[in-house]
């Protein structure tokens, strides 16, 4: 209404925000291009191509594929983030995570266990150092 002709709105990512508020309960398959916020409850398979939030009151049991998660409330389940995976202090997981990177509050419960992705320099690094000769493979003159 307000909008210069031409404009849109843009939230935060490409995809717009989905919303799951308190009090809402979802049992299936949720997939969005945009962030997810989820304040409710949800039981199933998750892909967000974004940022998923999992709110202090919401929980959430299953699958979960995402870019990046943050995690306020509860979470049951495995999850692959191809991102940062943030724990803040009221967080509650149980289940295994893939992740790139991982930010761990004080106060943040974590039961499972954790797989760190290694990006494609990093493999190259350990291979060339692999090659490398090792000390007692060199020889003093």
């Amino acid at each position: 209404m307000f909008s210069k002709k031409g404009k849109k709105r843009r939230s935060g990512s490409a995809g717009g925000l989905t919303l799951l508020m308190e009090g809402t309960s979802v049992q299936g398959e949720l997939v969005a291009d945009g962030d997810i916020r989820v304040d409710g409850n949800v039981s199933g398979q998750v892909t967000c191509r974004s940022t998923l939030i999992i709110g202090s009151e919401g929980v959430v049991e299953g699958e979960i594929s995402a870019e990046n998660m943050r995690v306020a409330g509860k979470f049951r389940g495995n999850a692959d983030i191809s991102g940062e995976l943030r724990l803040e202090a009221t967080a509650a997981i149980d289940g295994d995570l893939r992740v790139t990177a991982l930010d761990v509050e004080d106060g943040a419960k974590l039961n499972g266990r954790v797989f760190m992705k290694q990006d494609e320099g990093f493999k190259e690094q350990l291979l060339e150092r692999e090659s490398e000769p090792q000390l007692s493979e060199v020889k003093s003159i």
